[in-house]
């Protein structure tokens, strides 16, 4: 192929030389399109492209590829040339360029003339100009307080609050932070009413975050407990797990041990319903050790006797409930010396001696296993989620990002580039209906679905919401290989499409979404979807999902589900490489009744086990 990469470059040569712009052009993109090339090959090529979209007056193109070429490291003159077209094209462009070679100051006014508030705030945070990015954070929390959009709201009150102290307005902080919690469990409400329980998440997530900024505990509790909420109503047990340690842990460092208390207890009740004995036993002795912590904690304060020693009797509960006798007696031995009433602690006593002797039991408890943790770091959705909110669904900004960001390899930042050529012609013509320019949104469909980002989910949404059937199904095609639970967003929307050809579309993507947190959609496609074939390609794409969730549910299906869902379940489950369905069937096989037995055997003899 890199003999290709010549070839198509000689032959831009020749077209450009005699005055053929447009085939010069899109020879060089042609070239530009094999993004596989080292550098040293790919870059010269860019060069030549620059020079011929400049002849043809297409500056912003030109200068989009003038970003990769001055980040290769091989151009000679770096950001040199693209200061030079500034002049030329519009103030987003120019804040870009600036931001990329680290003027935040010029980059954010420059973005403020784009109108676009909010990036020329988080621009000037990163400038650390903090009073200007809060003067502009107030102005647009202005603008978000009368809007419906109570999300961005609260991010950008959110904002707000972090800047006003980092500006010293302690008062300012404060109102802002009440303002940005007020509106976030406004939202969550709002997302959990209409099915969206990924985008309630969210909200939780930044509520954990604005209790940490704030030192605001209550806020991070709250957060922690309905991430738990939602993750156990989604089935995703291990990473409700893994939120209960997160909580706990959070607790720990600001010394709220009854919390911690309560948060052990709860996941210790959990991982005793998922027949977790040794994690559930691990958490009760993590409560029982917190329960003391608490009772240190209100004698060392002088608090009265009683409130420790309700502590300790938790502590007592908890020891007692996984066999740990002679610390039972132990702590009975320590209320009868505190300074409670004589009858209490002659009763203590009592109770002490009766343990005299006695042994803990030997107990086997171990936290959550390592391969069922996960990274839960968090991104700073209040500074991406109201970038993308401002862009407006445009796939020229969100690939302009990623163009310039150098965290991505050269391989995506290429293909941003691409895609964001592509964008500039699709959306200067958002009125037109014409074949070049429905085929250019389609191939923008695809570009996008290349990048395999987040990012690209807001473009793809607003490609997905035109009239015509080839762009949607275009988008859902890009959605069969983006695997986020947003996108079920938009193959959701083409479930409902009235085109049968779209809807079949849908379905083909959900099929090829299978990956672990797309169980919740999925099971939910398959719970409410009237449509056979629907489910069964959410059946069949469960199957494909090893986890403990998914087994139980498609075992469900096998021993109660329609015949056409049995069906999908079978089919999809013989062709399934995980273990996990495969140990529950052979656990389950002896006491499952017999039509059930029978379709256990198929799945394990299909896979080669003898059942």
């Amino acid at each position: 192929m890199l003999d290709d990469i010549y070839q198509l470059r000689e032959r831009a040569r020749g077209a450009y030389a005699r005055g053929d712009t447009d085939t010069a052009i899109a020879t060089l993109i042609l070239a530009a399109g094999q993004t596989h090339v080292p550098e040293q090959d790919y870059v010269p090529v860019l060069r030549l492209l620059t020079d011929a979209l400049l002849k043809r007056g297409d500056v912003r193109s030109a200068l989009t590829v003038e970003w990769y070429a001055a980040q290769s490291g091989n151009g000679s003159d770096g950001f040199a040339k693209a200061r030079s077209l500034l002049p030329r094209v519009p103030p987003v462009d120019r804040a870009r360029t600036l931001a990329a070679e680290g003027q935040m100051a010029k980059a954010a006014r420059e973005m403020e003339e784009a109108g676009l508030v909010a990036a020329a705030a988080i621009l000037r945070e990163k400038a650390k100009d903090f009073q200007g990015a809060r003067a502009l954070w107030s102005r647009l929390g202005q603008v978000t307080e009368s809007s419906r959009d109570a999300y961005n709201a609260a991010l950008v009150q959110f904002n707000l609050a972090r800047c006003a102290k980092q500006c010293g307005d302690a008062r300012q902080s404060r109102e802002a932070i009440v303002a940005s919690v007020r509106l976030l469990e406004e939202a969550a409400d709002h997302f959990e009413s209409v099915g969206q329980r990924e985008r309630a998440f969210d909200c939780f997530q930044v509520l954990v975050q604005i209790g940490r900024e704030s030192g605001m505990f209550e806020d991070v509790l709250e957060g922690f407990v309905n991430c738990i909420r939602i993750l156990r109503e989604d089935h995703l047990k291990y990473f409700a797990l893994q939120y209960f340690e997160d909580g706990l842990t959070a607790a720990r460092e600001k010394a709220e041990f009854s919390a911690a208390a309560t948060l052990a207890r709860e996941a210790s009740e959990y991982a005793r319903t998922l027949g977790l004995t040794k994690e559930s036993a691990h958490y009760t002795l993590v409560q029982a050790t917190l329960w003391n912590e608490v009772a240190k904690q209100h004698l060392e304060r002088g608090a009265p006797p009683e409130i420790a020693e309700n502590a300790l009797l938790a502590a007592i509960l908890a020891y007692g409930e996984v066999g740990q006798f002679a610390r039972v007696g132990k702590h009975y031995e320590q209320l009868a010396h505190m300074d409670l009433e004589a009858q209490r602690r002659a009763h203590y006593a009592r109770a002490a001696r009766r343990y005299d002797g006695v042994k803990d039991d030997v107990l086997e408890a171990s936290p959550v296993p390592a391969h069922f943790r996960q990274d839960n770091h968090f991104p700073d959705v209040w500074h991406v989620d109201l970038i993308e909110w401002e862009q407006q669904g445009s796939a020229a900004e969100a690939c302009g990002d990623v163009l310039l960001d150098k965290r991505w390899p050269e391989l995506v930042r290429r293909k941003a580039m691409l895609a964001r050529l592509t964008a500039f012609a699709v959306e200067a013509r958002p009125d037109d209906t014409g074949i070049a320019t429905m085929q250019a949104r389609v191939r923008l469909a695809e570009q996008l679905a290349q990048l395999q980002l987040y990012a690209v989910l807001s473009p793809l949404e607003k490609l997905f919401a035109r009239p015509e059937k080839q762009v949607k199904l275009g988008v859902l095609g890009a959605m069969q290989t983006l695997f986020f639970k947003r996108s079920f967003i938009t193959v959701r929307a083409g479930l409902r499409d009235a085109d049968h050809d779209v809807v079949d579309a849908a379905a083909k993507a959900v099929e090829a979404l299978y990956f672990q947190h797309a169980f919740d959609p999925l099971a939910r496609i398959v719970r409410e979807s009237p449509q056979p074939n629907v489910r069964g390609s959410a059946i069949r794409a469960l199957s494909r999902i090893d986890s403990h969730e998914s087994a139980e549910f498609l075992f469900g299906v096998l021993d109660h589900g329609a015949p056409g869902d049995r069906g999908a379940a079978l089919e999809g489950l013989k062709r399934a490489r995980g273990m996990k369905f495969v140990e529950l069937a052979k656990s389950s096989l002896p006491a499952a009744p017999p039509e059930l037995q029978a379709a256990l055997r198929e799945v394990l003899h299909a896979r080669g086990y003898a059942a």
